[in-house]
């Protein structure tokens, strides 16, 4: 089925519960209440209410790290934390809280393929802000994205391409505080990949941005000489007639491996491998869960704890010099020396466990000192 139509099949037999899609490592969910969707959530960090609200350019990091961080003490929602510190108004909280859920609905379209479930009359125990559109609104938009995504691709064609200035990017005109922190990301160096991570957006957010600029012919797009792929997994597991399994227990196993020697990038990899392979099978994502919590604990062990604080041990200059991927170059970028890695990972677009893994990666080629707190 289209997404479009499973949205509308839910909302003309008025249907109570959650729709769930998920594609690889990335699950969303949306919710409705007798036809009508209440909100959505993602699995995404990016999809995150701290994290949208700071590439929307309504709070900062530091405001993020903060409202995080008395979460964390005392619980409650982060909405209204932000909200009781004066971050930002209760009319401002609840239209942001619309407009994310939006976008993370509308972000689905985008994708070629995906898997979904419907768990009939379930919903979360918390309240759940309606969103002022209906499902054939919401479809009409999503759809139009889709064919906005068909042109921007034709300019650019990887998240790895660099935009370069040719021409002023900030006129008279009033831009919205996203569009501008975006435009002011580009740095003829940044890739898309990197933006994206600087300002805490989305793909599609930070291409729409740049398409608009290329249009106006303030912007070009360079493309990368050579396009960096995810390395494909291997794994040696065997069948009992000798023929490679490439099923989500093979993926475990190979995981296992790895973590007992030690190599846990890969072992990460298979994991997030395994648990895209099989969403639906509740004993492959408890192992996956269990063996992710080894690694981080493996992480720990070797010096990746919260309370250290990483310090540079290589110059700006050099690093400059450097090639590093979007998320090494998003932590090396917040490293002050003075926060620790806790403070870091608050504020971080990447899940837990990707940004222990770029610290130990940095610490392990000697980029960075894991200095202990006296």
């Amino acid at each position: 089925m289209h997404l479009a139509e499973i949205l509308q099949w839910l909302a003309n037999g008025l249907h109570t519960g959650t729709l769930v899609v998920s594609k690889g490592a990335v699950e969303k969910k949306v919710y409705f209440r007798e036809g009508v969707i209440l909100s959505s959530s993602s699995s995404d960090p990016k999809g995150f209410l701290g994290h949208f609200l700071v590439s929307k350019g309504v709070i900062g990091e530091g405001e993020l790290a903060e409202a995080m961080a008395k979460q964390a003490e005392s619980g409650g929602l982060l909405g209204e934390i932000l909200v009781d510190g004066g971050a930002l108004d209760r009319e401002m909280l609840d239209s942001m809280l619309r407009l994310n859920a939006e976008e993370n609905i509308c972000d689905i379209f985008a994708w070629e393929e995906g898997e979904f479930s419907f768990l009939d009359g379930e919903l979360p125990d918390y309240e759940l802000v309606p969103l002022s559109v209906d499902v054939t609104g919401l479809v009409l938009e999503g759809m139009r994205r889709v064919d906005e995504l068909v042109a921007i691709r034709d300019v650019i064609p990887s998240s790895q391409c660099v935009p370069v200035v040719v021409a002023s990017l900030v006129d008279e005109t009033e831009l919205d505080l996203g569009w501008l922190g975006v435009l002011e990301a580009v740095d003829d160096d940044r890739s898309i990949d990197d933006i994206c991570l600087h300002t805490h957006s989305s793909e599609f957010f930070v291409s729409q941005v740049l398409y608009q600029g290329v249009q106006e012919g303030r912007l070009k797009i360079v493309r990368p000489r050579v396009v960096v792929a995810e390395p494909e997994l291997e794994t040696k597991a065997e069948d009992k007639n000798g023929a490679p399994l490439t099923n989500a227990e093979a993926m475990v196993a190979e995981a296992l491996a790895h973590i007992r020697a030690g190599v846990y990038e890969p072992a990460a990899r298979y994991l997030r491998a395994a648990a895209s392979l099989e969403p639906n099978n509740r004993e492959i994502s408890m192992v996956v869960r269990e063996l992710e919590g080894e690694i981080r604990s493996s992480l720990e062990v070797e010096g990746v704890e919260s309370e250290r604080i990483p310090v540079l041990e290589t110059t700006l200059d050099d690093l400059r010099a450097m090639s590093f991927s979007p998320e090494e170059g998003f932590i090396l970028s917040r490293i002050n020396g003075s926060s620790d890695i806790a403070s870091i990972m608050k504020i971080s677009p990447l899940s837990e466990l990707d940004s222990m893994l770029v610290f130990w990666k940095l610490a392990s080629s000697g980029h960075i000192r894991l200095k202990s707190v006296d």
